[in-house]
């Protein structure tokens, strides 16, 4: 590879592991001045933008549910809006009325049980009965083992809650990028299709319901606003992730 293949490809790379960390942040810490203006910050808004106007988020589209049933919807355009919420939030960075209502929108929709309560873990969405350790919440936690990997929140709430599985994927698109800013491409081909896997059996089908509810509950719509750029961004990262381990510097 020349040069700028390299800086390309390390660039991408590195605007993944920032986005899981950005989306890992959304739905797992109290909304604060602090993150308002990171959220709203230009690195953060260049990192939505950068992927938005990928050629990839032209071509993939995702389904999400509309007045007529459902329609698909390029990830582009999702992207695009985030970028618009994104801008008003870091507007909105210090005001303290603005931010007790986001607050009190957080935890009424991911803390305290109640009509408006909604479930930030995957194991209500696909067993069998709405309870959390299930079968699916073991073998995450086997996946965080075997990559090492251990988040403050252990011990607080179950391992499959988005906002740990999000860490953990932005943990492991750090190490992507130093494995591919190291030359090994065989551990940079192990992390990607982790990380692959990971997405495909614990953060696709789901997440469609859990977007579902957040539009149903969430009045402001931030949170339903992120959750539409989240399965947006999971659905061009897959397409990456697939073109990257299909890409003849690794497969060699």
């Amino acid at each position: 590879m020349n040069e700028q293949i390299i800086e390309t490809i390390g660039m991408r790379l590195a605007n993944r592991a920032y986005l899981y960390r950005i989306f890992h942040i959304v739905f797992g810490a109290d909304p604060s001045s602090e993150e308002l203006h990171t959220l709203g910050a230009q690195e953060t808004v260049d990192a939505f933008l950068y992927l938005s106007k990928e050629e990839q988020a032209t071509t993939v589209f995702f389904e999400v549910e509309s007045q007529d049933g459902f329609e698909q919807v390029a990830a582009a355009v999702t992207l695009s809006s985030a970028v618009e919420l994104l801008a008003s939030l870091g507007e909105k960075a210090d005001d303290e009325d603005y931010i007790d209502a986001l607050k009190s929108d957080f935890t009424r929709l991911f803390y305290i049980p109640g009509k408006s309560y909604v479930y930030p873990w995957e194991s209500p969405y696909i067993g069998k009965e709405m309870m959390l350790f299930q079968e699916s919440t073991l073998d995450v936690r086997h996946r965080y083992r075997e990559h090492g990997f251990e988040a403050q929140e252990f011990g607080h709430f179950p391992e499959d809650h988005v906002s740990m599985m999000l860490d953990f994927l932005a943990h492991l698109g750090s190490r992507a990028f130093d494995a591919f800013s190291d030359g090994n491409d065989e551990e940079f081909a192990r992390i990607l299709s982790s990380q692959g896997e990971f997405i495909s059996v614990h953060l696709t089908d789901w997440l469609l319901k859990f977007h579902k509810d957040l539009c149903l509950k969430d009045t402001r719509g931030v949170f339903c606003q992120f959750a539409a750029a989240l399965r947006a961004f999971l659905a061009v990262d897959r397409l990456f992730i697939e073109k990257a381990l299909a890409a003849e510097w690794i497969s060699d």
